[in-house]
């Protein structure tokens, strides 16, 4: 806590020192600019202190930094994810915040694989 606004700032690589609402925002319209062509797509929305992220049945996660958000999401989709996650990071580039949670969620999303295939 940094005792300005009084609530607990949980630390976020992608989002730096900026965890601003505008920023949380912009994560929230990428996440789910990604998510679009995932059946059963969750809704993401901004809150004061993180994300929530309301699945297709109705269960809610709150989440406190952008790993949380792509780990909250259906592991049953996690191809398909990473096929939009690829395509996102081709047309995003390297640069902005966009671009750092399009970056993370892919890592996640191929870890997530890698963990889930046979050996």
């Amino acid at each position: 806590m940094c005792g300005a606004c009084g609530t607990t700032v949980y630390p976020d690589p992608v989002m730096g020192n900026e965890h601003t609402l505008r920023n949380r925002i912009l994560v929230a319209q990428t996440v789910s600019a990604v998510c679009s062509s995932v059946p059963g797509a969750p809704r993401i929305a901004a809150l004061a202190a993180g994300w929530s992220v309301t699945s297709a049945t109705g269960s809610i996660s709150l989440c406190h930094t952008v790993a949380d958000i792509w780990r909250a999401l259906p592991v049953r989709s996690a191809s398909v994810l990473q096929h939009a996650l690829e395509a996102r990071a081709r047309a995003e580039g390297s640069v902005g915040l966009s671009a750092r949670v399009v970056a993370l969620g892919l890592d996640l999303t191929r870890q997530r694989l890698l963990v889930g295939s046979p050996r």
